[in-house]
C-alpha cells in the first residue's frame, strides 16, 4: 500500500488516551553497567509527563517533571533539583530531546514531522517501513533556519494487521551517528485500546544507552496529579 493509506490507517489504530499512569520495572544499561529501578509514569497528553525513579525497596531516588518548555528535575540521592529547559536533557544525554519526542518515544507514537516530507512506504521484514524520501529537502530546510531549530529524519515499522508502531528511528540530520531506537512489544487491550507493555529504547552517541520497560500496571482516562516540590535544602544544579 502507498505512503498516505499507512500513514491514515496507522493515525486512525493509534491509541486516543488522554491520561496515561503506570508502573514499570525498568533496567537503565550503560555499557556493561546494569542499574535496575521501579518508575512511575503518569502523562496528560500533550501536557505534562511526571516520572518517579524507586529502588527495589521502594525509595525513591529520583523525580522529574517535563512540560512542553519546561524540565524540573529532582534527586533526592544527592539532593539536588534543576529547574530550567530541555538543554538539561538534552546535554544529560548528549542528544537534541523536546517534550514532543519524548511524549513520541514513551506511548508508541510518531511525532509530527509530515509537513515538509515526502513520504515513501515498503515492506521491510514483513513490516510497512515509513519515512521521509529526500534527505536532500531536509538539510536545505536545516540549512534555512541556520540549525536553529533541529532537523530529525524519522522511519517506521508499523505492524501491517494492527497498524500499531513496532520500532522507530530518530536520527539528527547532520548528526547521523546519534540515533535514537524503540522497540514496542507485548501489545493488550487496556481499556478497549492496544497498548504495548514492552518498550526498549536505545541511544547511540559517544556512548550507548538502553532502558528496558516492562509495565505491570497501566491506567488509562483516569485524572491524576503532578506532584512535585523542592526543599530548601537542596541545591540548585548549574549547567
Amino acid at each position: 500500500m502507498g505512503p498516505e493509506y499507512v500513514l491514515s490507517q496507522m493515525r486512525e489504530n493509534q491509541s486516543t488516551y488522554n491520561w496515561f499512569s503506570g508502573k514499570a520495572k525498568v533496567d537503565f544499561i550503560e555499557g556493561r553497567r546494569k542499574t535496575p529501578f521501579t518508575a512511575q509514569l503518569r502523562i496528560k497528553r500533550d501536557s505534562v509527563i511526571w516520572i518517579s525513579l524507586s529502588s527495589g525497596i521502594g525509595v525513591e531516588g529520583a523525580r522529574l517533571l517535563l512540560t512542553q518548555d519546561s524540565v524540573k528535575y529532582l534527586n533526592r540521592l544527592n539532593k539536588t533539583y534543576f529547574v530550567g529547559d530541555y538543554e538539561f536533557l538534552s546535554t544529560l544525554i548528549d542528544t537534541e530531546i523536546n517534550y514532543c519526542m519524548i511524549q513520541a518515544l514513551l506511548t508508541a507514537k510518531d511525532f509530527a514531522w509530515y509537513d515538509y516530507q515526502d513520504l515513501k512506504a515498503k515492506l521491510d521484514n514483513r513490516l510497512y517501513r515509513l519515512e521521509s524520501t529526500n534527505k536532500r529537502k531536509l538539510k536545505k530546510r536545516s540549512k534555512i533556519t541556520n540549525f536553529e531549530d533541529v532537523v530529525y529524519y524519522q522511519s517506521l515499522w508499523i505492524n501491517p494487521e494492527t497498524f500499531k508502531i513496532e520500532s522507530i528511528k530518530i536520527t539528527e540530520l547532520g548528526q547521523e551517528n546519534k540515533r535514537i531506537f524503540a522497540y514496542y512489544k507485548q501489545y493488550r487491550r487496556n481499556n478497549e485500546q492496544l497498548i504495548p507493555y514492552s518498550i526498549d529504547i536505545e541511544l547511540y552517541n559517544d556512548k550507548e544507552m538502553r532502558l528496558e520497560m516492562v509495565y505491570y500496571r497501566i491506567s488509562l482516562d483516569e485524572k491524576v496529579e503532578f506532584p512535585f516540590s523542592i526543599s530548601q535544602k537542596y541545591m540548585l544544579i548549574q549547567l
